[in-house]
C-alpha cells in the first residue's frame, strides 16, 4: 500500500545506510521543534502505522483522517499539516500497544490468583463482552485510567524508596559522626592525661624510659592502689573523722606513722612491735 512512497525524495532528507552487501534508504521529514527532540517518520513507521490502522477494528477521527492521508496522497504530496497529524496518531499506536501489553500483566495476576483491584476487574469484564464498538472504547478508556494508575504508583515507589535510602544514608552518616566524635574526644583525652603524667614525671624526677612505659602504668596503678588502701584503713578514717579534710586527714595519717617509734611497749618502739606483731613469713 506504501510500497510506492519510496520513488518520491523532493521534499523529503535521506540516508542511505551500507549494511553488508544491502543498501537501505531511510526517508525522513525533518521539523524544527523546540524542546523534545522532533520525531522523524521513516517510510517503516508509516507502513507500519498503515497497517496497525487497518487491523482496528474501530478507528477515532485523527485515525480516520490518518488512513485517508495514506491511501489518498503519495508521500511528496504530504505537508506539515499531514506530517504532524501523522505524527499524532503514530504516537497514540504506541500509547494503545503499551495499554495493550497490560492486559497480558492482569490476565497473569488472575492466573496466579493474585488479588486483584477494582479496576483491574472491570478490564477482565470489558474483555469476556463482546468487542462492538462501545465495549471496544470501554476497555481503551479503562486501560488508559489503568495505566496512568500503574504509572503514578511506580512513580510513588520509586519516591519512597529514594526517600528510604536518604534515610539511611542520613542515620548513617549520623552515626559516623557521633561515632567520629566519641573517637576525637577519646583521643584528646588520651593526649591531656598523657600530658599530665608526662608533666608530673618531670617534676618529680622519676626516671622514664619511652620503651618501656609498662613501668609507668605500674608505678601508677601501685601508688592509687597503695593510696587506696590507706583510705580504707580505720587510721585514716578516724583521721578524716576528726579534720573533715582529705588532705588534712592523709598529712595526719603519715605524722602518726613517723610519731610510731617515739612510743614503745616493753622497752621495744611501738612501730617494731606491731610490725613484728603482724609480719607473718612464709
Amino acid at each position: 500500500m506504501f510500497s510506492h512512497l519510496f520513488k518520491y525524495f523532493p521534499v523529503m532528507a535521506y540516508a542511505r545506510l551500507k549494511h553488508q552487501n544491502y543498501t537501505y534508504f531511510r526517508t525522513e521529514h525533518l521539523m524544527a521543534t523546540r524542546g523534545r527532540p522532533a520525531k522523524i517518520l521513516t517510510t517503516t513507521d508509516l507502513v507500519e502505522l498503515e497497517k496497525f490502522l487497518a487491523d482496528l477494528p474501530y478507528l477515532k477521527k485523527n485515525q480516520n483522517l490518518a488512513i485517508s492521508l495514506l491511501h489518498s496522497k503519495e508521500f511528496s504530496e504530504l505537508d506539515e499539516k499531514d506530517l504532524s497529524l501523522l505524527k499524532i496518531v503514530h504516537r497514540e499506536k504506541i500509547q494503545f500497544e503499551q495499554r495493550q501489553s497490560l492486559i497480558a500483566q492482569i490476565q497473569i495476576k488472575q492466573r496466579n490468583q493474585q488479588q486483584l483491584l477494582a479496576n483491574e476487574i472491570e478490564i477482565l469484564q470489558l474483555l469476556e463482552k463482546e468487542q462492538d464498538q462501545d465495549t471496544f472504547f470501554r476497555l481503551d478508556r479503562a486501560l488508559e485510567s489503568y495505566q496512568k494508575i500503574e504509572k503514578a504508583a511506580l512513580e510513588d515507589r520509586i519516591r519512597l524508596e529514594n526517600e528510604h535510602k536518604r534515610d539511611i544514608l542520613n542515620k548513617t552518616h549520623k552515626k559516623l559522626t557521633e561515632a567520629q566524635k566519641k573517637r576525637n574526644a577519646e583521643n584528646q583525652l588520651k593526649y591531656a592525661l598523657g600530658g599530665l603524667v608526662l608533666s608530673l614525671w618531670r617534676k618529680r624526677n622519676w626516671p622514664l624510659d619511652p620503651d618501656d612505659l609498662k613501668s609507668v602504668e605500674s608505678m601508677i596503678v601501685r601508688n592509687v592502689s597503695f593510696g587506696s588502701k590507706i583510705a580504707k584503713s580505720s587510721l585514716y578514717k578516724e583521721a578524716a573523722s576528726i579534720t573533715g579534710n582529705h588532705r588534712i586527714a592523709t598529712e595526719l595519717v603519715l605524722s602518726v606513722i613517723d610519731e610510731l617509734p617515739e612510743y614503745k611497749i616493753n622497752q621495744e618502739e611501738l612501730h617494731k612491735f606491731i610490725l613484728k606483731k603482724l609480719y607473718k613469713p612464709k
